[in-house]
């Protein structure tokens, strides 16, 4: 699990409801497209995972946390990976 967390503006309730929809910003024209964690919920979900936002409100900063399944590689899970030789490539 990847987690982020900021001591930014926060979000209300409306804003975390509609975060992840295509198109969704609060900014200002000009400013963003509103893709960027349509995006990015959509690479997640598509490999397995899931992301999930909480924020206490405004003010208050906002956590992401992103959830992936482990590969498997060579019949290896990921974790089990060997580390190659300097200069070379696994």
């Amino acid at each position: 699990m990847l987690t982020v967390t900021d001591d930014g503006c926060g979000m209300t309730e409306e804003v975390l409801e509609h975060l992840f929809e295509p198109f969704f910003t609060r900014r200002k024209s000009g400013q963003g497209t509103g893709l960027g964690l349509s995006i990015v919920h959509r690479i997640v979900t598509d490999h397995g995972g899931r992301i999930e936002v909480s924020s206490g409100g405004p003010g208050l900063g906002s956590t992401f946390r992103v959830t992936l399944p482990l590969a498997q590689v060579g019949g290896m899970a990921a974790g089990g990976w060997e580390r190659a030789a300097p200069g070379r490539a696994a």
